[in-house]
């Protein structure tokens, strides 16, 4: 991928990176599906054990163990080039669940599918963390979470419309905290729409949230185009989150996809949000702009 910042008080960064390089295997052995992933962190090299999980079905019941991505905020996915814009969005990076580790239990009533997973708490992958990604403004060090559990109902209101929510509690050595969600996907013909709500209750405050929007448009079979929202808040935070994202994706094919686009900050990226290494900067100021070109390739 190539990436250019700019704007507001933010330094001039670019350059080009592999922004992920990831090493999937999957399959089943008997009646169990197995999920196994890493990829190498472009910050220091290191390959880092991303899924391990294994699933199977029991008396209608899915069950789903090892490490992996709890069912909880639809903004936080296994994979985020399935996400069409190909990144995760700075509010999910703030407010999503990373990976756990624990057990999963799904099941489908009609148009209903319920999860509940009880879990080692949000972004706990490969051992105990002291310190959330996006929250260490309000979870100090030395905090770490003893268990996290949360449940998740989906519901599709019609071929084209699915609701949902999830609720999830955090139990830590220090101050718990409990978040929800709610979101929606709507879907007609080559116009795709999906939004999400996210709050969490930090510092006896639920006055930390975020809403994001995406719409994409099949305008050709092999291009497709985007626009892209999101509003955050986080109590006592020097700005809220004010951030628009326009772009395209060129489909070659199902292999390999070319994604642009371009990102304004309308005000500034307030040093709470979680921006990772997805080419925002926090700033004091707005105006802050990003520009993206990224080709997925998987095989």
């Amino acid at each position: 991928s190539y990436v250019y910042g700019n704007g507001g008080d933010t330094e001039a960064r670019s350059g080009f990176q592999v922004q992920r390089a990831r090493l999937i295997a999957s399959g089943a052995v008997y009646d169990f599906n197995y999920l196994l992933s890493g990829e190498w962190d472009t910050g220091v090299s290191v390959f880092e054990l991303k899924d391990a999980a294994v699933m199977t079905t029991f008396n209608d019941f899915g069950v789903k163990a090892g490490q992996f991505v709890t069912s909880f905020y639809s903004g936080w996915v296994t994979n985020p080039t399935t996400l069409v814009d190909g990144e995760y969005t700075i509010s999910a990076l703030t407010f999503g669940q990373g990976r756990s580790q624990g057990i999963e239990f799904n099941r489908t009533f009609g148009d209903f599918r319920a999860f509940v997973s009880y879990n080692d708490g949000f972004y706990s992958a490969n051992g105990p963390k002291t310190m959330a990604r996006g929250q260490y403004p309000i979870r100090p060090m030395g905090n770490p979470t003893e268990y996290g559990i949360s449940a998740r109902l989906e519901y599709d209101m019609s071929e084209d419309f699915t609701f949902g929510g999830a609720f999830a509690y955090q139990d830590q050595t220090v101050d718990n905290y409990s978040t929800y969600t709610v979101d929606m996907t709507y879907k007609f013909d080559k116009f795709d729409f999906n939004a999400a709500y996210v709050s969490a209750n930090w510092g006896d405050s639920w006055n930390n949230y975020s809403v994001v929007g995406t719409a994409s448009y099949e305008v050709t079979d092999s291009i497709q185009a985007f626009a892209q929202y999101e509003y955050g808040v986080i109590e006592n935070a020097d700005s809220n989150l004010n951030v628009g994202t326009v772009g395209f994706n060129y489909i070659f094919n199902s292999n390999v996809r070319w994604t642009n686009s371009v990102g304004y900050a309308f005000n500034g990226i307030s040093n709470e949000f979680d921006v990772g290494e997805i080419g925002w900067d926090n700033s004091s100021t707005d105006g802050q702009y990003l520009i993206r070109s990224m080709v997925q390739i998987s095989f």
